[in-house]
Parts: C-alpha cells; structure tokens; sequence
C-alpha cells in the first residue's frame, strides 16, 4: 500500500506541475498511465481506492482550484481563464465552477470569499504510509482495528480507517 500511495502523490505533484504551466490538455488518465508504467484501468482504480474519489473528477477539481485562484488575483477575463485550465467553453467551465463551489465564477469574482476545495486526499496520510502492521480486534460488542503508526496506536471504531 505504501508503494502506491506514493505513486499516488508523485502523480499529484505531476498533476499540479502540468496545471501550473497551463498545459492541461497534455494530463489525462492516459499520459498518467504511461509515466507510471501502469494500466489506466488499474491505475484509476488505485487511485480511488486510495484517494476515495475519481481521478476524473480530482483532474477537474484542481484545474478548478487554480482558476479560482487566477479570478481572485488577476483581471484575465473568464473565458480565458477556462480556456487556459483546459475547459471547453465559458458555459462548461461556468457549470462546473457551480456545480463544485455553489456560485459561478462572475460572482465569485465580485464577491471572492472562503470556498471549499474538494481536492483534500484524506488517506494520505503520512503516518499510515510508513505502517502494514493492523490488529483486528472481534467481539460481541465491538469490532475494530488497530492500525501501529511510527508514533501513535489509532483505534477505528467501524472496523477500518476511513
């Protein structure tokens, strides 16, 4: 597990790196793949089964986040920040900057406040990358592991980590 998560990270930084450029169109599920030497099928799996989200969606969310961030600091008109975080049209970026922030990008930039980023992995976690070691523990009242971490003993009431 330990090995993937950390291809799971480097493929963030790459991820992060392409966005930065402006050079989304060249990322996708395939280019990925091939850098890591894994299948799409297997490697976008993995990444859901560790991440807990589609990597389709976690592409779409960080080209999100870095147009949220140009709209804030620059006066570059819409269209062109949606063009330039590799988004089809004005419309297309427009509908998914509701459908994950809850207003659109004109109103945002009228009115920039707190929003949450759903690009958070939650399992990456580093203690747990660096531990195999998991206790079960069965009864009749309770179910639950315990997961040995470099420093700490984490005990999950619903029978894993979540």
């Amino acid at each position: 597990m330990a090995k993937w998560q950390e291809l799971i990270l480097k493929m963030i930084e790459e991820i992060d790196l392409h966005i930065k450029r402006n050079d989304p169109e060249t990322l996708s599920l395939h280019y990925l793949s091939e850098k890591s030497g894994y299948s799409e099928f297997h490697l976008s799996k993995k990444f859901r089964e560790i991440s807990g989200m589609q990597l389709r969606d976690y592409l779409r969310y960080r080209r999100l986040a870095f147009a949220l961030k140009e709209l804030r600091e620059t006066e570059k008109g819409i269209l062109e920040i949606a063009l330039a975080y590799g988004f089809s049209s004005h419309e297309a970026f427009t509908r998914s900057f509701k459908e994950a922030y809850g207003i659109t990008p004109s109103e945002y930039r009228r009115n920039p406040g707190p929003v949450a980023l759903r690009t958070i992995l939650k399992p990456l976690d580093c203690y747990l990358s660096e531990t195999e070691e998991v206790n079960t523990v069965k009864n009749k009242f309770f179910t639950g592991e315990f997961v040995l971490t470099p420093k700490y003993r984490v005990l999950s009431k619903n029978g894993g980590l979540r």
